[in-house]
């Protein structure tokens, strides 16, 4: 079975680095994908099941404060998307990022959370969600791997400049 695929699209290139570690240290095997623009991302995601080549993520990490609206059109297009519908997106937004909660959970977010303050918070977060949202989308496609975790965290920079 192949690893899941977390996506996150982020603008700092840091946080991503720190969850990749985090995923690593906890021994969570994944590929972990990263966009630091959601057009990027919507136009990779989209297309993705007509071509029957590209694993779909298992979940996505979503910093909505380097959008424009707030991240609703990303969440609205992966909602309208057949095959990107029941991909979970955990909305992660900075301390300093206004609030913006019930639009993007009734768009179809599964969670709005607000990035921790210490970098041990962040990635134990990052862990926890990550456990939380691959399980349960290895439970609707397979039961019997739902309680699976592998070793590892596989890097991987899908789109936008460094």
């Amino acid at each position: 079975m192949k690893p899941p695929i977390i996506l996150m699209i982020e603008s700092n290139g840091e946080a991503v680095e720190l969850a990749r570690f985090a995923l690593w240290r906890q021994n969570f095997h994944c590929v972990l994908q990263w966009y630091d623009e959601a057009d990027a991302a919507i136009e990779r995601l989209l297309p993705r099941r007509q071509d029957g080549e590209t694993q779909m993520p298992g979940m996505i990490f979503l910093d909505p404060g380097m959008m424009e609206n707030n991240g609703l059109d990303f969440i609205l297009a992966m909602k309208a998307g057949r095959d990107t519908r029941s991909v979970p997106i955990v909305v992660f937004a900075d301390s300093d990022y206004p609030p913006e909660m019930p639009a993007l959970i009734d768009a179809g977010a599964v969670e709005y959370l607000l990035k921790p303050e210490t970098a041990q918070q962040y990635m134990e977060m990052v862990v926890d969600r990550a456990r939380r949202w691959s399980k349960r989308r290895r439970r609707r496609a397979s039961p019997a791997s739902a309680g699976k975790d592998n070793a590892g965290a596989d890097r991987t920079k899908a789109g936008g400049d460094d």
